[in-house]
């Protein structure tokens, strides 16, 4: 989240802008298309592409895992679902406009109004979407190992209709609300001076002020509580399985130290991406007089832990899980199988179009095959 800063030059230009956050060091030699140089421009975006690539993949294959395998749609993993999607539609959708208005669409914001409503409203939204599944989910871990009949006795309907509403909550606050406070800001020639991008806020209408009071109740309702909400259900759980002697099947108290495992790993992983980016913004909406090089580096860091953060959550959910770690295997096996099986049905056309009257001759690997274990075809299919 972030906080337009210029400098007095652009003062004949907008009115009503709030003082309060105006002020910069920035030097006219630093003019250009963004701050970065044009090599860095090239490494930012190298850095998210590969960010982007490895966070798709894995996350689409976690929702392909969980949904063609039937003993995968388990309560828990109607969380882990969920969260997958959340990922995948902040690193397809949010990324690539943030790296265009970050580098090539810092000063000069060419997409138009709507993608630059679209990146603040997919930004907003799967945050504070990830930040309430993780603290649901921390809850629900307790409740599990804590209240395990309650746990057995609530309905996956009953998850899913409480997913939908962290969703809905989620759209509203994080993406319609936010989406009104950002716009793409004309500048004049003399205003390539502020701290922030084209595509930002709005500073007339004392934007900024509304904004930060706005800000002040999201991040304490969907954020920091959520966190507080994490940590307390952490403890207890950490209370309950290793100080509470309480009398359990050594089956049981191994699942319930796995489901530990799986929270400490999808929390650790949250928390490696959203406390950067949480101490920036609180760093530059509250500091009036910054140097831009560091408030562009800052966040620039803060948004690649961020999207880190969403590429190992699917390496956490297969280390924390043998299932989820299988039906992944899984998946991956019946994209290569696919992929084999397509490449062999093109060379079989080619051989019949080139001798239409002649049998065709097998290689071994597909005489091989053509009988397929029944084990491998439900395999394939499920």
């Amino acid at each position: 989240m972030e906080v337009f800063n210029s400098t007095s030059s652009f003062y004949d230009i907008t009115n009503e802008i709030d003082t309060n956050y105006v002020t910069s060091d920035f030097r006219p030699e630093h003019k250009g298309t963004s701050p970065a140089t044009y090599t860095e421009q090239i490494a930012i975006a190298t850095m998210i592409a590969i960010f982007g690539i490895w966070s798709t993949f894995g996350n689409l294959v976690t929702i392909l895992a969980i949904a063609l395998h039937r003993g995968m749609r388990t309560k828990c993993n109607l969380f882990i679902l969920s969260l997958a999607l959340s990922d995948l539609i902040s690193g397809v959708v949010a990324s690539p406009l943030w790296l265009y208005r970050r580098t090539w669409g810092f000063y000069d914001w060419e997409w138009g109004e709507f993608l630059c409503k679209l990146f603040w409203f997919t930004d907003e939204s799967t945050s504070y979407c990830t930040a309430l599944h993780i603290a649901s989910f921390a809850v629900w871990r307790l409740i599990g190992v804590k209240w395990p009949l309650r746990f057995e006795a609530m309905k996956r309907k009953k998850i899913a209709i409480w997913l939908l509403t962290l969703w809905l909550v989620s759209i509203i606050f994080g993406g319609f609300v936010f989406s009104y406070f950002y716009e793409v800001a004309v500048k004049g020639k003399e205003a390539v001076s502020g701290c922030w991008p084209m595509c930002s806020i709005r500073l007339s209408h004392h934007g900024v002020t509304q904004h930060r009071i706005y800000y002040t109740f999201t991040t304490t309702s969907f954020l920091l509580f959520p966190m507080l909400v994490l940590f307390a259900s952490s403890l207890l759980l950490v209370k309950e399985l290793y100080f509470l002697k309480v009398v359990k099947s050594a089956n049981r108290r191994k699942k319930e130290k796995k489901a530990a495992v799986q929270l400490a790993l999808i929390s650790t992983s949250f928390l490696i991406g959203y406390i950067p980016m949480s101490s920036y913004v609180m760093w530059t909406t509250r500091v009036t007089h910054k140097y831009q090089l560091f408030d562009y580096w800052f966040h620039v860091t803060a948004y690649f832990c961020l999207r880190f953060s969403e590429c190992l959550n699917p390496v956490m959910y297969n280390l924390a899980s043998t299932k989820m770690k299988e039906a992944s295997k899984d998946v991956l096996w019946t994209l290569r199988t696919c992929r084999k099986s397509s490449k062999e049905i093109r060379s079989s056309r080619q051989e019949i179009s080139k001798n239409p009257g002649s049998p065709i001759k097998l290689r071994p690997s597909q005489k091989d095959q053509l009988f397929v274990p029944v084990n491998d075809v439900t395999r394939s299919i499920f």
